[in-house]
């Protein structure tokens, strides 16, 4: 962990130099204006460790403001160097002065920080319809299948009530949750547990662990879970109705933080009556080829659509399953990723908004 906060800082201090040299470029300013910036682009660099350390040590009416204007600031840095790299390749053929490249890569870089913060209020219901000789006749369940909430210092009670206007239009008979529900620490979270538990479909709420639970420390993440109502399978799996088989395991992540965690789907799915239908829980959208034959339905999130798009239709496609969507893995056996309801870094998105997959399962006979 401290080698992946050392990298951070290193490769978001090189961000802000690159910031810097196309200030210094475009104005000419004096030492002490430069001095002045470089202290104030420093302590943007180490903004993200420090609301964290606040936020652990439960100064929340620090932590939470510093920490919702300085991933808006990540976002919109990230965006200048994109945006930045592009205008100089551009400069390369046309020759527009430094001062005029600057205000083109500061205006193109607030327009897309301003779409992609207003995108991660519109919502997306996927609905899929699934049919299967598992069910008994005239027989179906559906189920809501939510992720990456990432409940913490930004994202709040927004999130929660999106959930209930879902919840209150679809009325699933089921809630799953496939991971990253909490971010950050959980002192003073309690009203967002009560509300989560206040959603409460006939046939209960699950959840499995994400990377983030572990992060914030499992054992908070999992009360804070329970007292919201959801039963947390971790390793193990239940009979729901008497036709469906649920499963949960958790996130990789876990074991090498040094956890106990459960991680072996495998294991649990083939102590299971696979004649009923069987749908996996986990994390990552990633699923082990022998547990195909033991299972019809995958579950998970984690991707978040590569938050920009192009990150999702090109790296995380060539690291997982899918990014988002549904995909089938072979005849009759699927995988339906969300993109989450939340994010875990900057409250931005590119035409990657955050959704919830509503999935009904029925009998083929109907």
């Amino acid at each position: 962990m401290r080698l992946f906060v050392l990298s951070f800082l290193i490769l978001y201090a090189l961000v802000h130099y690159y910031l810097y040299r196309k200030v210094v470029q475009a104005f000419p300013i004096n030492l002490k204006a430069k001095l002045l910036l470089g202290f104030l682009l420093g302590f943007a660099t180490l903004s993200p460790v420090l609301w964290r350390v606040l936020d652990r040590g439960g100064l929340v009416e620090i932590s939470r403001p510093l920490a919702f204007v300085s991933l808006l600031w990540m976002g919109f840095v990230i965006y200048f160097l994109m945006v930045g790299l592009a205008v100089d390749i551009y400069r390369r053929f046309r020759s527009p002065g430094p001062r005029k490249a600057f205000f083109i890569t500061l205006v193109l870089s607030l327009l897309l920080s301003a779409y992609s913060h207003a995108e991660t209020y519109y919502l997306q219901v996927y609905r899929l319809t699934l049919e299967t000789p598992k069910l008994p006749p005239d027989k179906e369940i559906k189920i809501l299948h939510i992720s990456d909430m990432h409940l913490g210092p930004v994202m709040r009670e927004d999130r929660i009530e999106m959930l209930e206007r879902v919840y209150r239009e679809e009325r699933p008979d089921l809630i799953v949750a496939t991971g990253d529900m909490v971010d950050g620490d959980m002192r003073g979270l309690e009203h967002l547990a009560e509300r989560l538990a206040e959603v409460s479909p006939p046939l209960g709420k699950f959840a499995v662990l994400g990377n983030h639970e572990f992060y914030v420390g499992h054992e908070k993440a999992v009360a804070f879970l329970e007292r919201a109502g959801f039963r947390v399978l971790r390793g193990e799996g239940v009979e729901i109705g008497g036709f469906l088989n649920l499963v949960g395991v958790d996130d990789p992540a876990g074991k090498r933080l040094g956890y106990e965690a459960f991680t072996d789907e495998l294991e649990v799915l083939k102590g299971l009556d696979t004649s009923r239908y069987t749908v996996l829980m986990k994390h990552r959208p990633e699923v082990k080829k022998e547990a195909l034959p033991y299972v019809d339905l995958v579950l998970a999130g984690h991707t978040h659509g590569g938050v920009l798009f192009f990150v999702g239709y090109t790296v995380l496609r060539l690291i997982f399953e899918t990014d988002r969507g549904i995909k089938e893995l072979a005849p009759g056996k699927f995988i339906a990723v969300s993109k989450g309801l939340g994010t875990g870094g900057p409250p931005m998105r590119l035409l990657s908004p955050p959704d919830v997959v509503v999935i009904t399962i029925r009998s083929r006979s109907r």
